[in-house]
């Protein structure tokens, strides 16, 4: 059965309200709206649509922002506030994602970019009326909470870290199925999570790592799978790591052994490896030998910076060994810095930081 199909069979006995200032796309919608609902209201506004709201209480309201007299943010904040049954879908030419703190507080997770693209709407429409049916046949506790949280239009939060740096934003749950979600956030934060593949989800009561399966562009909706619920958030850093350059480099001495290990983090507290066919020497708790060396820049004008090679000796205890997939070995060392050394290693990840900053705006949205 097509969508199309499908839309009509579930919508036959519903009716739906178009808020819309615009008589062309009023009557393009309704025609389109009138083959597939049982009744179809129209509102030129939103003081108008209010009226229709509170006589008839429609099962589908489709609404536009930008309207005369009463426009849909204040429609739908006035509605909010009435005991209404009714799904609220937006039909706007403004983005989504320059609205989502709007949205996210009114409830909102259902949005269509104008013009409208009518298989858009159909599937639109068929995911808010049947989209929820097997939602409250849950029995698994996490999937029982996201389902609440989808409901009640509470925020979640999206952790993610591009070569060290956090980004972190608030995003909402538009559909909870017993193997994935679907989350809406900002542009942001969807280029960063498509760029990983994987997200951290941190709700009122659960951390959750998810991996993303899929990008739904049309909708701006990230689809998850893979709901891990994890102990710790990784939100809670006490110092900025980052993925140092290719100039930085690393040398571990262990009596008459070198070791020299491609870095994955640093940070003033730790430096962590991935190391590849690990010949165990180096044991959990001990203490090593370090030098670090990478180059800072120091400004001679605010056109001219000059290179200046820098190199830190330390020594580190080994924190962590963990074996990871494909041979590798991953390994985290405390640092004991001296002062002069901190320093000097703050003034080399704070310039990391704008450099990744700078990489990241250039990063294109696919």
């Amino acid at each position: 059965m097509s969508n199309l199909k499908a839309l009509k069979e579930v919508a036959k006995d519903l009716s739906a309200l178009i808020v819309e200032d615009s008589i062309a796309i009023q009557n393009q919608m309704r025609v389109f709206l009138e083959k597939l609902f049982d009744k179809v209201f129209v509102a030129k506004n939103g003081l108008e649509a209010l009226e229709i709201c509170k006589n008839y209480d429609p099962n589908i309201i489709l609404t536009d922002i930008q309207m005369p007299k009463m426009d849909g943010h204040e429609f739908i904040e006035n509605l909010n506030k009435t005991k209404h049954s009714s799904k609220i879908i937006v039909c706007s030419a403004y983005g989504y994602s320059e609205n989502i703190e709007k949205f996210s507080k009114e409830g909102i997770t259902n949005f269509i970019q104008k013009p409208v693209n009518f298989d858009q709407l159909t599937n639109t429409l068929l995911k808010v009326i049947v989209g929820e049916k097997d939602e409250d046949n849950f029995e698994d506790e996490l999937l029982k909470n996201l389902v609440i949280i989808k409901k009640n239009k509470a925020p979640i939060t999206l952790i993610n870290h591009y070569k060290g740096l956090p980004f972190i934003h608030e995003g909402i749950i538009t559909l909870v199925k017993e193997d994935s979600i679907k989350v809406q956030t900002l542009n942001v934060q969807v280029k960063v999570i498509l760029k990983e593949k994987t997200s951290t989800i941190e709700t009122n009561n659960s951390t959750i790592k998810v991996r993303l399966k899929e990008f739904d562009e049309q909708n701006n909706e990230l689809i998850f799978d893979n709901l891990e619920k994890l102990e710790h958030s990784p939100k809670k850093r006490e110092v900025i790591r980052v993925v140092p350059d290719e100039n930085f480099t690393a040398s571990v001495f262990k009596k008459d052994d070198r070791y020299s290990f491609e870095v994955s983090t640093i940070s003033t507290k730790a430096i962590s490896f991935e190391v590849k066919f690990f010949d165990e020497k180096i044991k959990l708790n001990e203490s090593v030998n370090l030098t670090l060396s990478f180059n800072t820049y120091y400004g001679t004008s605010y056109h001219d910076t000059q290179t200046h090679k820098e190199r830190v000796d330390t020594k580190a205890t080994i924190l962590k060994i963990e074996k990871l997939e494909n041979n590798l070995t991953k390994i985290v060392m405390l640092l004991d810095l001296s002062i002069a050394n901190k320093k000097i290693l703050e003034k080399y990840i704070y310039q990391r930081e704008v450099a990744i900053v700078k990489e990241f705006k250039q990063i294109s949205l696919e």
